[in-house]
């Protein structure tokens, strides 16, 4: 009884309070509703302007950029309804098998720099918990 409750104590102390990330249904990583991530692409872009890192025209076509990026997955949710589990599973495969290159995306949208492009992508995807080495512990998540 001793044992385990020295092993209890030990990992509480080496946890140190901090909420850790726990996949699954029990995640504590909320995905923003749709209204929050529109308005943390225009907060997020409207810094970028002020800051001089972008242009105003630039940021315009940004959000145009990402509004049809929304309007086309709509749409492949939409197409996704109408399919047989097998057909659905197959899409999934395929789509999650092609990553997008998201800062060749940005540049091309919206005439960017590599620089500005990465700082786009930088302010507008969240930021993720710290791995072993600091860094990121996992990619970061495609911008909606």
């Amino acid at each position: 009884m001793g044992c385990l409750a020295l092993s209890v104590g030990a990992v509480a102390f080496a946890h140190d309070g901090q909420q850790e990330f726990m996949p699954g249904p029990g995640m504590n990583h909320q995905m923003p509703n749709p209204e929050n991530r529109e308005e943390h692409m225009k907060n997020s872009i409207d810094k970028l302007v002020n800051d001089g890192t972008i242009t105003q025209k630039q940021a315009t076509k940004l959000i145009s950029f990402f509004k049809e990026k929304d309007a086309q997955r709509k749409s492949e949710m939409d197409k996704t309804r109408s399919m047989t589990p097998e057909e659905r599973d197959k899409f999934f495969k395929e789509k999650f098998n092609q990553r997008p290159d998201m800062i060749k995306e940005l540049k091309d949208a919206a005439g960017l720099s590599d620089e500005q492009a990465k700082a786009v992508d930088d302010a507008l995807r969240p930021p993720h918990r710290p791995g072993p080495e600091g860094g990121p512990c996992c990619p970061k998540l495609p911008t909606p």
